[in-house]
């Protein structure tokens, strides 16, 4: 059976503004051990790839990252680049000062990484500005009613595609990821916070309906390993 999803009273200690600069980094590491391990960032990488495979890209290729965080998925877009031979050109966006503190200073060596703060149902961009815009486990923090506008936000943006990843929630997926939290994080409000993301998360029918509301009725949502699902809007 599947859960009810929690809303805004479940938050997540990353949701909270106050949390000490010290915990932040070491749970923003944790997202970022998680993501390596269990397949946030090969979801996106995987999808980049292919259609920069497909249409034969070259040259710079300019990508929006929205909810960054640590701006941890940026940077292996980067480091993937580098091994590609194509050369990527990256802004990171959150909207919280004190994450926006800790991406900073992950990629004070990538000069092709730009931080910007800034809210993601505002942004500063036009239309077509960028050739990717990736966008990693930030649904399950938004009611449907934000989580739509964010994607209506985000549709016209990019040239050649949108990329959306994030949890599905389920029974199952509470149990795996409770288990992953507390076998390799190191901080208890990772535990915390992994766990209610699954609760709050979003099933694959949900996704696929808030995308069609959101007016991205092409945009083709699947299942990924450990629990994720990715949605691709091509262009």
């Amino acid at each position: 059976m599947i859960f009810a999803r929690l809303t805004g009273s479940a938050l997540e200690h990353l949701d909270q503004a106050n949390l000490d600069s010290r915990e932040l980094r070491i749970c923003l590491n944790d997202v970022e051990r998680l993501n390596r391990w269990f397949g946030g960032a090969s979801a996106v990488l995987a999808e980049v790839g292919r259609i920069v495979r497909q249409r034969g890209l070259k040259g710079s290729i300019q990508v929006l990252d929205i909810g960054t965080g640590g701006a941890d998925i940026p940077r292996a877009m980067v480091r993937w680049g580098t091994r590609q031979r194509l050369s990527f050109r990256i802004v990171a966006c959150d909207r919280h000062a004190a994450i926006i503190g800790v991406a900073a200073a992950a990629c004070s060596g990538a000069a092709s990484i730009s931080i910007l703060r800034t809210d993601a149902l505002a942004l500063p961009f036009q239309p077509g500005h960028f050739d990717f815009v990736t966008c990693s486990l930030m649904m399950h923090h938004l009611p449907e009613e934000h989580a739509i506008r964010l994607l209506e936000g985000l549709r016209e943006l990019p040239r050649r595609a949108l990329i959306v990843s994030d949890l599905r929630r389920s029974r199952l997926a509470y149990a795996g990821v409770w288990l992953g939290t507390h076998l390799v994080c190191r901080s208890p409000f990772t535990r915390h916070d992994g766990p209610v993301s699954v609760r709050r998360a979003y099933t694959l029918d949900e996704l696929r309906a808030l995308s069609r509301r959101a007016g991205c009725v092409n945009m083709s949502w699947r299942r990924r390993p450990f629990f994720r699902a990715v949605g691709v809007l091509e262009k």
